[in-house]
């Protein structure tokens, strides 16, 4: 408890995330920082329901996108995007349904993944649209 709190105090600048929270909201904020420079305009972050939560909801001109994001700390020999399997892609799509049923709109949507890792202490970010449907 103590360490965690003096290495936020004695850290200079950006850093890489230690621990498995801070990489995951780490991660999160590096990708809505990406698609906001891409031109998305962000709708909602950790979007929850009773089905579950969904990491991020923009819109990219008429377009409603489901973002899941992956993160970790360093780029491995599996890529932080290939975590989204078959269930998690189900998950996905009742999420945007019950999302997209309660809002009320019949805009037109996608599924996009976010990779996030850190190179030192630079968050690199691959974005694939259309990841699945």
């Amino acid at each position: 408890m103590f360490v965690n709190f003096f290495k936020k105090l004695f850290s200079r600048g950006n850093s890489a995330p230690s621990t498995n929270p801070e990489i995951g909201k780490s991660g999160e904020e590096a990708a809505q920082n990406y698609l906001r420079r891409q031109g998305f305009s962000i709708l909602e972050r950790n979007w929850k329901c009773l089905l579950g939560e969904m990491d991020l909801i923009c819109r990219d001109h008429d377009t409603i996108v489901f973002v899941e994001v992956k993160s970790s700390l360093k780029l491995g020999m599996v890529s932080p995007e290939y975590r989204v399997g078959s269930a998690k892609q189900k998950k996905l799509r009742s999420l945007a349904a019950y999302y997209l049923k309660h809002v009320g709109t019949d805009s037109s949507c996608r599924f996009d993944v976010i990779a996030v890792w850190w190179n030192g202490n630079a968050p690199q970010v691959r974005h694939i649209q259309n990841a699945f449907e």
